[in-house]
């Protein structure tokens, strides 16, 4: 998914966009794209952080995908930090990919898939709420 421009087909999830700024904490139980600047806590299903997005503060979701700027914590299942990233702050995980490039500043801990947490004080395992691409069916004669 390229995460440099806003999805607005996406109708299970909300898009935050380049030029706007938002002050205050974010809940949401839909994914949640930003290319414009938070500043406070993030806590949703899935977060896009976009290559001009950035975050001022803890980000709390089941997976996260930073392209931009994020200045505090991040706690999900599934981590991608793509080469543009720039994290200052400590992060937690179950599982992390980072491109070369990506930068994080801070501790980094591997937490166990039963031990992430969304905030409702239910465990809950990454690969649950992720579905296999769906397959595209090719047909030779």
């Amino acid at each position: 998914m390229d995460i440099s421009q806003p999805d607005v087909r996406n109708e299970t999830g909300s898009v935050i966009g380049a030029g706007i700024t938002v002050t205050g904490n974010i809940e949401a139980s839909v994914d949640l794209q930003i290319h414009g600047k938070v500043t406070g806590d993030v806590r949703c299903a899935t977060l896009l952080l976009g290559e001009h997005g950035e975050v001022h503060g803890n980000i709390h979701a089941e997976r996260v995908r930073v392209a931009g700027l994020v200045e505090g914590s991040i706690e999900t299942g599934d981590l991608a930090v793509e080469a543009s990233a720039r994290i200052a702050g400590d992060v937690a995980y179950s599982r992390i990919r980072i491109a070369n490039g990506g930068v994080i500043h801070g501790k980094i801990k591997h937490l166990p898939a039963n031990d992430v947490y969304l905030g409702n004080g239910k465990p809950r395992l990454v690969e649950s709420d992720i579905e296999p691409p769906m397959a595209q069916a090719v047909h030779i004669e």
